[in-house]
């Protein structure tokens, strides 16, 4: 037994110092409260772009300290429970990939709900007896409906923010209610070809809320070109139509200030006339 683990661990760490080396990008992520499932499941996603490699914190350590992986903040989140996982696609590309495929799980006592929780009313398909009990005591309206129990009204359980209480998770897991959405969470990545290594906190960005920003800033950037006349591929047609707009704008100004000189003048002449008319009379 013994000597097969002593193999199967030198195994193991040959196989991550291989992995070390090939891969561009390294991240490191907890497995706590994460059912092995999930960890298929993104096994399965990521295939062709990155391997997950789930093995013990010492194992791990001496891999990456043989394939010459020695960035301190990465060595040191290897700990306690954690999967390692060697990636094709950027920091930012891997962190976002992860954070969004998540699987349901059931809430367990003391679990902070994402979201409100919500029982609605129906038949729960339960017999009468216990159950009864377990679910008057989360709060729900119920009453029978023919064998078995149903509950007479929509009720918000725990709301978004509040931690699940034991009445409400009991309650959940017997209707097989799966409130809660699970995840391997990043703690960090090391890009080894710039040898910068970023926290879960700085690649943890909202992509909406950033796309917004670009769209922003790149309107004043245009906005600013164009009229300071800053000739760009970009710009070149919007600055055109602006000064062609202006100089017609500018053109017909100056005919219309000229139509009124004639006309002034016109009136002018004609006074004159009048007043030669009326001389010869006196």
């Amino acid at each position: 037994m013994t000597s097969h683990t002593k193999k199967w661990k030198s195994a193991k760490r040959e196989e991550v110092a291989k992995l070390a080396k090939e891969y561009p990008f390294i991240a490191v992520a907890t497995l706590e409260k994460l059912p092995s499932r999930i960890i298929a499941v993104l096994r399965k996603r990521l295939h062709g772009e990155a391997t997950i490699i789930v093995a013990k914190t010492r194992v791990i350590k001496k891999a990456l300290e043989e394939a010459g992986i020695k960035d301190e903040k990465l060595n040191t989140e290897v700990n306690k429970s954690v999967a390692v996982i060697f990636s094709k696609k950027n920091p930012f590309e891997l962190f976002s990939f992860v954070k969004k495929n998540k699987g349901e799980a059931f809430a367990k006592t003391g679990d902070i709900a994402d979201n409100d929780i919500l029982v609605q009313a129906g038949d729960t398909g339960l017999p009468p007896g216990p159950a009864l009990s377990t679910l008057k005591a989360a709060g729900l309206q119920v009453k029978m409906a023919g064998p078995t129990i149903s509950v007479s009204a929509d009720k918000v359980v725990t709301k978004k923010g509040d931690s699940v209480t034991k009445e409400v998770a009991d309650v959940l897991s017997k209707l097989n209610i799966k409130p809660m959405r699970v995840g391997m969470k990043i703690i960090g990545v090391l890009d080894k070809n710039e040898n910068c290594y970023y926290s879960g906190l700085a690649l943890d960005v909202d992509e909406e809320e950033l796309f917004n920003k670009f769209v922003l800033a790149y309107g004043q950037a245009f906005n600013l070109a164009v009229n300071a006349e800053y000739y760009t591929d970009a710009t070149i047609e919007t600055i055109l139509i602006k000064a062609q707009r202006e100089a017609k704008a500018l053109n017909d100004s100056l005919n219309s200030g000229k139509e009124e000189v004639k006309v002034e003048t016109t009136e002018v002449k004609e006074e004159s006339k009048g007043e030669n008319s009326e001389a010869p009379a006196q």
